[in-house]
């Protein structure tokens, strides 16, 4: 049976529970014995036309009957649905699937969604992920889980590069800011660019360092970008010619070149790289280790799944290098040509920031960073920035500047802390794309933080 066929088999199923009674013995009996061999093999009348609350209804009544919802580890995850009494069944198939709340440990909604059904489908229809596992998927041997099969790292000296790069500007223009930065990548890679939205007439010549520049209003975010440049205006068969490919935005302004990035990347066994981890949930009390090395993550740090997306490990998707070995996945290309613009960033992040890694984590890829440790939170948001960019790191996140999520202290002197790290950055470049793209309440916020007894430079 392929995917398609569950919807008009669900529907049978649906329509003959209601006939039944809904919370009838017969009721229940039939669900069970979908549950028992598999919906495909019910000999059901034809299907009515059930309403979505039925279809809704009936998910809950099969996931509940298949004890497939973890509870106590679902609200413990899910905190605000807790404190609001949420039942964690109900909860989940109406509302936490749609939004990556994974049932169990032993389920990965967003894998199973983009690995075995259409994962550009955001309807009210929409196939729910656990339910077809429990119903079709493991009748007919598909995973809930990745099945992590180690693979030999790759590598390659002087590696033929391509650079897919992103970019978008709320007043149409190109920054000089992303132009230093697309002349530096030009250095090392050829460059392909994809603005989403519009740009003012004669921008886009300014670009000329890349090798293709293409406007295209999608809506998608940066992965739309890579996602349509890989596709359709580049080319899968026209990345098949490059050793490496990097995936790189505009949300970054570049502090030095990338020389000792490239060098010290090139000699590393790895078949993905990027230049630092996130996990938000390594919060360390000062007295505690501020770091755990690159090798004790990959040793206990990526767990199959997680019940929510935020709490795996992933790597900074704002410049991600894939080598050879990913460019060859099918299963890495279906989902990169399947992003789509999503009604909640946060789905965005989920399913195509950490999603990748976990992806490829997942089929065995191996992984490196700049960045030889995970460092506490999001480490490019937070108040060692500083500190990185004096150890080499090469690039500094303009939100930081503006969301500060971590309400760091005394952002408002950020050039001169720059320049003490950086001395040759063009911090008057950068604050001229701050001031012109910030939101300056948000950003008279973020400044107005200051440390006990600390003097303005």
């Amino acid at each position: 049976m392929t995917p398609p066929d569950f919807e008009p088999a669900w529907a049978r199923l649906v329509t003959a529970w209601v006939a039944a009674g809904e919370s009838s013995e017969a009721a229940g009996a039939l669900l069970r014995r979908a549950l028992d061999v598999g919906v495909h093999a019910l000999d059901l009348p034809a299907a009515g036309e059930p309403t979505v609350g039925q279809g809704r209804r009936c998910e809950v009544a099969v996931v509940r009957l298949g004890g497939a919802v973890a509870e106590a580890g679902y609200l413990a995850h899910n905190q605000l649905q807790a404190e609001r009494g949420a039942e964690p069944v109900d909860h989940f198939c109406r509302r936490g699937w749609r939004a990556l709340r994974n049932p169990s440990l032993d389920f990965d909604v967003w894998w199973y969604w983009a690995e075995y059904l259409d994962p550009t489908d955001e309807s009210e229809t929409a196939t729910n992920p656990l339910v077809h596992h429990l119903l079709d998927g493991r009748h007919r041997g598909l995973l809930p889980l990745p099945r992590r099969v180690a693979r030999p790292s790759w590598s390659v000296s002087a590696p033929r590069r391509a650079c897919l790069f992103a970019t978008y500007d709320p007043d149409g223009l190109v920054d000089d800011a992303v132009v230093a930065y697309v002349e530096e990548l030009a250095r090392h890679a050829d460059v392909y660019v994809c603005a989403d939205g519009s740009l003012r007439d004669g921008q886009l010549e300014r670009l000329s360092a890349a090798r293709g520049v293409w406007v295209r209003a999608h809506g998608a975010h940066d992965f739309g970008s890579w996602s349509v440049l890989a596709r359709d205006l580049v080319g899968w068969e026209a990345l098949a010619a490059y050793d490496e490919v990097l995936l790189v935005n505009d949300s970054c302004w570049l502090v030095r070149p990338l020389d000792d990035v490239f060098a010290r990347m090139d000699a590393r066994l790895a078949d993905f790289w990027g230049l630092q981890l996130t996990a938000r949930r390594f919060e360390p009390e000062p007295f505690q280790p501020q770091a755990v090395p690159l090798e004790e993550v990959k040793r206990s740090w990526l767990p199959p799944t997680a019940f929510r997306y935020p709490e795996l490990v992933h790597v900074g998707s704002y410049f991600l290098a894939l080598r050879r070995p990913v460019l060859d996945d099918p299963g890495f290309r279906r989902r990169l040509d399947a992003v789509r613009p999503q009604r909640d960033r946060a789905n965005l992040v989920q399913k195509y920031e950490t999603g990748t890694t976990q992806y490829l984590v997942g089929q065995g890829f191996d992984f490196d960073t700049w960045v030889p440790e995970l460092r506490p939170n999001h480490p490019v948001y937070g108040p060692g920035v500083f500190d990185l960019l004096a150890r080499g790191f090469p690039l500094f996140k303009r939100r930081f500047l503006v969301a500060n999520p971590y309400d760091t202290p005394d952002l408002a002197d950020w050039k001169s802390r720059i320049l003490a790290a950086v001395p040759s950055a063009d911090v008057g470049m950068f604050e001229r794309n701050l001031l012109r793209v910030a939101d300056p309440d948000e950003l008279a916020r973020s400044f107005a933080i200051r440390s006990s007894g600390h003097r303005p430079s």
